[in-house]
Formats: C-alpha cells, sequence, structure tokens
C-alpha cells in the first residue's frame, strides 16, 4: 500500500516527467518493512520521508520521534474483501455467509451508540490508543451499511487509478466492475 501511495503521489504531484505509468516504475525509494523500520529510517537519514496512516503513526509523532508534514488521502476506500477464486477453496455459500456475518457487525460497530463508548473501549483496551485518537479517528470513518453492495462506479474509478500508476494494465475491453466481482456472491451498483 505504501508503496501505491509513492506513486500515486508522485503522479499527482507530477515529479515525473510525462503522464506515462512507466515513468513510475523508475522511482527509488526504501522497504522499510513496517512503521519501526520506517522512522527508524527517517531519523537514520536512510529515507527522508515516509506515507502512512495518520493514526497508527501518531504515537511517533506525540514521542517527537518524526514529525507530520503532509497527508495525502487514498482516492478509494481503506478496505476490501478478497477470496480464493477457487470454488473448492473458498465456497459460494460460504462467502455469502461471511458477507452477511460481517456486515452485521460492521453495522453494530458503525451505530451512534456504539461510536460513543463500546468501540473507543475496545479499541483503547486492544490497541491502547489514548480515548482522544479514538474519538477523532472514529469521527473520520465511515463504513457500508451493506458489504454485499460494490458500488461499480468507485471500483472503475479506482482501477483507472491503479492503471495511471502502473500497478496494473487495463484490459482490452476495459475495466468491467463485474469481472473484478463475484456476482454470485455480491451486487455492483
Amino acid at each position: 500500500g505504501s508503496e501505491l501511495m509513492v506513486k500515486l503521489m508522485a503522479h499527482q504531484e507530477r515529479w515525473v516527467e510525462g503522464e506515462s505509468a512507466e515513468q513510475l516504475e523508475h522511482i527509488d525509494f526504501q522497504v522499510c518493512d513496517n512503521i519501526d523500520g520506517l522512522v527508524e529510517a527517517v531519523n537514520n537519514g536512510t529515507c527522508s520521508a515516509f506515507l502512512w496512516e495518520w493514526f497508527t503513526t501518531k504515537p511517533w509523532v506525540d514521542r517527537d520521534e518524526v514529525r507530520f508534514i503532509g497527508s495525502v488521502p487514498t482516492p478509494w476506500p481503506s478496505w476490501m474483501i478478497a477470496a480464493h477464486t477457487s470454488p473448492e477453496r473458498c465456497p459460494r455459500d460460504n462467502v455469502i455467509n461471511f458477507v452477511a456475518t460481517l456486515t452485521k457487525y460492521v453495522n453494530e460497530f458503525d451505530s451512534e451508540a456504539a461510536r460513543k463508548e463500546k468501540d473507543v473501549a475496545f479499541i483503547k483496551k486492544n490497541f491502547g490508543y489514548p480515548e482522544e485518537d479514538i474519538k477523532a479517528w472514529l469521527d473520520t470513518v465511515g463504513y457500508p451499511t451493506d458489504c454485499t453492495k460494490i458500488d461499480g462506479s468507485m471500483l472503475v474509478r479506482a482501477l483507472g487509478i491503479l492503471e495511471s500508476t502502473g500497478a496494473i494494465v487495463r484490459p482490452p475491453s476495459g475495466f468491467d466492475p463485474e469481472s473484478f466481482t463475484n456476482i454470485e456472491t455480491v451486487r455492483v451498483e
């Protein structure tokens, strides 16, 4: 994800000549494995900056180990559900049951009451973030009310952006959202 965001930022800021995705392939960046590696690299001079999710980076910012210099919002939703394409390895009914169950839990987590208390307590206990940061994060995120529904125009837009960074190649027939989803288990709208 971070490599892709670097290429996206380079494309948006026009750091490479021309609009071709091939130019983005020549961007030199350091792979640092995880947040600890990134913090170490930016402090020892191995790299100049890094892209990482704000709230997971904030504890290092709060400890003055790194500083926040800007933001590159993702032009697509942050989460996706992926399943193996083989019906033997991932039976259709299992996917349907999983997505339906996930929808139930997502809606419970995203309820107004849960956001005020239950979610905050869960995140604080399991991840150790300060309550004020948890509440601020919860104010910035949204969740689908139906995980069986895929926004086709969003998917095509995201695929086009991925194409512009060189991450994928457009099929000769173009990007058809239904060819990227299993329409037996989810709906493309």
